[in-house]
């Protein structure tokens, strides 16, 4: 394994950490009356003020390649920033911390099935099978015999899964040359101003208290965990970008599913909030499901590379 294959992974794994503790510190925030649409602007706001400087500086002299691929990040901005952020955090608000990041992990089974799409190249049996363990998972985590959980929540956390899915997608195209810290803050700017649309227009209100929050049990000022959230989405998307243009989409959305362990953690520290056995047990489906969908992928990239092999030689072979 090189040493750029190291170093992604490793990004991936920070970029995994800073994603799960927004959740839990983010719903200490609910519990004073802060509401998902205020702490998402926040965060949104904050972050594209904190890169601001660094954005212009990676830019400089750059400003062609922002124009060569503005789909892309109005894409990044609209999906992998706002869509991602407002779905999640809106889920964290009527489910457990867990159960909605599970819900979210299912994105590699969407991405699994959006390359078959646009390739036409059947996955391996092992990924179908793969694909119905972490089905199993799905439904264990919804507990069905408990009618407390939210169809809501389990909606806005399974939206949240269409867009970290394409977060990995399109953070994983090393065919971009706009820098990762550039394409971070631009992109951060670009949901922030959704999300301005969307407070503004009250489609999620804007709720803000200024409060002592209890955070794992010390209480502190609401500004430390606000700082926190908006600290740790800049360093969670930086690193998040690069490793995955190190080790592709893939791979990463499959390291990435360590986020689950680290949110349950933080989860437990912050919020003394666990989900119930069945949700855990089927949240070890889901991370076994992806884990078989993973191991088709590999076994179909083979299969592919030999096809062309095959192709190749042909081609030498008539000429």
């Amino acid at each position: 394994m090189n040493r750029t294959v190291v170093m992604g992974f490793l990004l991936t794994l920070a970029s995994a950490f800073f994603f799960a503790v927004s959740g839990p510190i983010a719903k200490t925030m609910y519990a004073i009356g802060w509401t998902p649409g205020s702490v998402v602007l926040i965060r949104l706001a904050g972050s594209a003020i904190l890169l601001l400087i660094p954005s212009l500086i990676a830019m400089r002299g750059r400003w062609d390649e922002v124009r060569r691929h503005w789909k892309t990040v109005l894409t990044y901005g609209l999906v992998s920033m706002a869509g991602v952020q407002g779905f999640y955090f809106v889920a964290v608000e009527h489910l457990t911390v867990a159960v909605a990041l599970l819900l979210e992990m299912t994105a590699p089974m969407l991405i699994v099935f959006w390359i078959w799409a646009r390739s036409r190249t059947r996955p391996a049996t092992v990924t179908f099978i793969g694909v119905v363990v972490s089905m199993i998972g799905l439904v264990l985590i919804l507990d069905l015999r408990n009618s407390s959980i939210s169809i809501f929540g389990v909606v806005m956390a399974l939206a949240a899964a269409v867009c970290l899915a394409s977060y990995f997608l399109v953070s994983a195209k090393d065919s971009i040359s706009v820098p990762p810290v550039a394409l971070t803050g631009l992109g951060m700017g670009v949901g922030a101003l959704a999300m301005s649309i969307i407070v503004a227009t009250g489609v999620m209100p804007f709720g803000a208290v200024a409060a002592d929050v209890d955070f794992g049990g010390a209480t502190v000022s609401w500004m430390l965990p606000m700082a926190m959230i908006v600290v740790f989405t800049v360093g969670a998307y930086i690193t998040g970008i690069v490793g995955l243009r190190y080790i592709g989409a893939t791979v990463g959305s499959f390291v990435n599913l360590v986020e689950v362990p680290f949110s349950v953690i933080v989860a437990w520290l912050i919020l003394f909030e666990m989900p119930a056995p069945i949700q855990l047990f089927g949240g070890v489906f889901i991370l076994g499901g992806v884990g078989f969908i993973k191991w088709g992928e590999a076994r179909l990239a083979r299969r592919v590379a030999r096809r062309e092999v095959v192709v190749r030689s042909d081609e030498l072979a008539g000429v």
